[in-house]
């Protein structure tokens, strides 16, 4: 792959109906995108997201480089589930609060083998975030950092049974917010000892369990790092890698949340979560401000700004993951 084919790799992009469009048609010709998140307007029943996925992963494999897409939801069980054909699923802090591992591995599993039988490959889920604090409510296991480490370990081998990549949330930890980031950057005051006993461990847990994505939340601990949210950060990724010893792949949360962007359009953003060390970057944005993001990050990467070794590195975990679930991937970086 080239610098514009590597840059589309690590974008995923919104699609606007339950079937294809000039738009997203576009993105994945033109841009090479390496996936698509569906919401709620995306879907209708099997059959319909079937049928959409597959005609997205033949336009895919069509278009050189021709690599499979991550098709990817949000389905956590609970309120947060968008997808209609899958089995209904309690939420986490109900899970959480039966104290069973084996219930969360269940869930986990019967959702992701739900979600293949339509093409859906990739889950933003679990929530591994202690506490129930601002856009996190019952979509968290718990306030104990230990019971929520057990349950989202189990829940990312229960998506591993199913054959779906899943992506532990909201790192370092949303639970304790009381901002939501999609209206505004929360600022979390926790010391680096809290951070580390009390954030973390859930997120070391699911690493151990084998967790291929790890989704980097809008986040600011200025006890780490007093400007950029961790999803920006390159010290918050540091962190990620060598305190945690993840080697997969970082996820931003959607760019197009105020957390991110202040309000405005996604591809400032998306240039300094690259920089920082996010290998792929979900924008939710209108298909003009997705198109935006990827010129910006081109832009930077052509300039100089990215260097190229730093799409090279993303490219290849994005590559593996892709692999690793089945997808075969033909295309070679050069």
């Amino acid at each position: 792959m080239n610098v514009r084919e590597m840059v589309g790799q690590m974008f995923v992009v919104s699609v606007g109906g339950t079937e294809p469009d000039y738009y997203i048609e576009k993105m994945v010709r033109e841009r090479n995108v390496g996936g698509v998140i569906l919401f709620g307007h995306n879907m209708e029943g099997e059959d319909q997201v079937r049928n959409l996925t597959g005609s997205l992963q033949r336009l895919s494999m069509r278009t050189g480089p021709a690599v499979p897409l991550l098709v990817a939801v949000d389905q956590e069980g609970g309120d947060i589930a968008s997808a209609p054909w899958v089995a209904s699923q309690p939420a986490a802090a109900e899970v959480g609060s039966g104290g069973d591992p084996a219930e969360a591995r269940a869930v986990a599993e019967s959702i992701g083998t739900g979600l293949l039988r339509a093409g859906v490959n990739t889950n933003f889920a679990p929530v591994v975030d202690t506490g129930f604090g601002a856009a996190i409510g019952n979509r968290s296991y718990g306030e104990d950092p230990e019971l929520v480490s057990s349950m989202g370990a189990a829940s990312v081998r229960g998506f591993e049974a199913a054959g779906i990549a899943s992506s532990a949330k909201h790192f370092p930890n949303h639970g304790p917010a009381v901002a939501d980031s999609h209206e505004e950057l929360p600022v979390v005051g926790h010391d680096k000892k809290t951070i580390e006993s009390f954030d973390l461990p859930p997120f070391r847990a699911a690493v151990e369990a084998g967790v291929p994505m790890v989704m980097a939340g809008h986040l600011l601990y200025p006890a780490v790092d007093g400007e950029r949210p961790a999803s920006l950060s390159p010290k918050w990724m540091g962190i990620l890698r060598e305190n945690l010893g993840f080697d997969g792949v970082v996820v931003t949360d959607d760019l197009a949340m105020a957390g991110a962007s202040g309000g405005g359009t996604p591809g400032p953003a998306a240039v300094e979560a690259v920089k920082a060390g996010a290998d792929l970057l979900i924008v939710s944005s209108p298909p003009q401000q997705q198109a935006g993001a990827y010129d910006a990050v081109v832009a930077a990467a052509e300039s100089g700004e990215i260097p190229e070794r730093r799409l090279r590195e993303s490219v290849e975990r994005l590559l593996a993951v892709k692999k690793n679930y089945g997808f075969a991937p033909r295309a070679r970086i050069r």
